[in-house]
């Protein structure tokens, strides 16, 4: 069989039967081919169709063996059809193929072709009252402000709206980021027929293409056997965010009620309302969407979130929040230089007054009462500053065994994190990452920040005992011993 390239200057597409006819035809470019086809149709007439922007002519088939064939006007004939070529008949051939899916599926609905400004053949839209649902078919350029008044539009009679783009561009990548994939359609040539074939793309899985005949309409859209798998991969979608530039600090509202339903699917993570002051701003009391697997911040405390925060905003809504991945508490010092935090006032003690009797008199007993009260206080704050001093030297000496041992498994798990299975990895990164939060939280000794050093340590301890399971290393392997053994299995 012979191939030749494909001359553009041809009339290549036409339809069957009369001018109006919506039946799309693609003339088979290989003489050999066009023999076949001949003889399976002899009674078919051709048209430069109206569909096809075409001015209603009738159309030769003609045969050539030194170059493509073609369909041709008759002597004379006058036609301003801009689109001939292979793909001037796509919204055709689509229209078809929907109408006869719908009939495969016993359902009832109306397809249309739509000429959004430059042709018949810039849109193919279905509309199925049954399951009040639409697909539209963009074949031609749209731009968001255009997509945005059709979806709209949509909106008043249908419950969804699949829309599937010939072209990958602006809004198949904003569609993804919506609802976490995009719909494509491409055409392939088959002798005289044009194939349709459904495209699902989405991150994280390479486009896969299906034929139009195994894709079904349902309640909940056009449905194509790779679309189950992403759509349950891509259980939330995300919502639109802005970043936050230069990070921020926020103070958790005592006593805050959150309330259970919000616009965003935020997963399990902890909703708290606090007073929230990015860089160079004025504070604001918002929602703050923080992971789960760090502990949930105390009221009374100031926190930073020194890069990655970002602002949630729920469409055509008000409602806003702000999510961060990792905040690091505040020392004193700091949170009072925010704003959001002052130390509270320690209680003041009362005056003692010498008693007067009647006419001028000290009343001695009283005063020698309260000098026996002010020497006994002074006695047992005497003792209570020794026993502080005490307890603190012993806090000082735990935090530092504490901060050594912390840095001493971080130091055996880092090489280690490579070779683990994907849940030991996820809990010794998580480990990992707490304990060295709490290292960098931990600048004052006497803050509660470094009372919490017990329990990244025991969470390093078995995150480092499963990573030794998960690899199956000696349990008592040295730091260099289990390096070398988890290269080596890894290797």
């Amino acid at each position: 069989m012979t191939y030749v390239s494909l001359d553009h200057r041809r009339v290549q597409t036409a339809v069957i039967g009369d001018k109006y006819s919506g039946d799309p035809v693609i003339l088979p470019m290989d003489h050999h081919e066009l023999d076949r086809w001949r003889k399976l149709h002899p009674d078919y007439t051709y048209w430069c169709g109206i569909q096809l922007g075409g001015c209603g002519g009738e159309l030769s088939d003609r045969r050539y063996t030194d170059k493509v064939c073609h369909f041709a006007h008759h002597p004379n004939a006058v036609c301003h059809r801009t689109a001939n070529g292979e793909s001037s008949a796509d919204h055709l051939f689509i229209k078809r193929g929907m109408e006869r899916l719908l009939a495969r599926q016993g359902l009832r609905g109306k397809v249309s072709t739509r000429d959004l400004g430059s042709g018949p053949g810039d849109a193919v839209d279905v509309f199925v009252p049954a399951v009040r649902r639409r697909v539209r078919f963009q074949l031609g350029a749209l731009d968001y402000l255009a997509w945005r008044r059709a979806a709209d539009e949509f909106a008043e009679d249908a419950a969804g709206a699949d829309w599937v783009f010939a072209q990958d561009g602006p809004l198949t990548h904003e569609l993804q980021y919506r609802q976490g994939y995009s719909l494509r359609v491409r055409l392939s040539t088959h002798g005289g027929e044009r194939r349709v074939h459904i495209g699902v793309s989405a991150q994280g899985h390479p486009l896969q293409w299906t034929p139009l005949e195994e894709c079904t309409l349902t309640p909940t859209g056009l449905l194509t056997p790779p679309l189950e798998t992403v759509r349950l991969s891509q259980a939330r979608h995300r919502a639109a965010s802005f970043p936050v530039q230069g990070g921020l600090v926020f103070a958790p509202v005592p006593g805050s009620e959150v309330a259970e339903e919000t616009p965003f699917d935020l997963g399990e993570r902890h909703l708290i309302a606090a007073y929230v002051k990015p860089v160079d701003s004025p504070v604001v009391r918002a929602l703050v969407s923080l992971p789960s697997d760090a502990g949930a911040p105390l009221a009374g405390h100031v926190y930073r979130v020194p890069d990655g925060a970002r602002v949630l905003v729920a469409d055509e809504d008000t409602a806003w929040v702000v999510t961060a991945e990792r905040y690091i508490r505040l020392n004193a010092h700091e949170a009072q230089r925010t704003g959001l935090w002052s130390p509270s006032p320690a209680p003041t003690a009362d005056c003692g007054r010498t008693a007067l009797r009647p006419g001028g008199r000290i009343d001695l007993t009283t005063a020698a009462s309260a000098d026996d009260s002010s020497g006994s206080t002074a006695k047992a704050g005497t003792a209570a500053d020794s026993e502080a001093q005490t307890g603190f030297a012993k806090r000082q000496t735990e935090n530092r065994e504490r901060r050594d041992r912390a840095r001493d498994l971080i130091s055996q798990l880092r090489p280690l994190e490579g070779a683990l299975g994907e849940a030991v990895r996820k809990q010794v990164t998580r480990a990992i990452n707490g304990a060295e939060l709490w290292l960098a939280a931990v600048t004052n000794p006497r803050g509660d920040a470094s009372n919490e050093g017990g329990r990244h340590v025991r969470q390093l301890e078995l995150a480092l005992r499963a990573a030794r399971r998960d690899l199956k290393l000696d349990e008592h392997s040295t730091y260099s011993g289990t390096s070398a053994q988890a290269a080596q299995r890894k290797g």
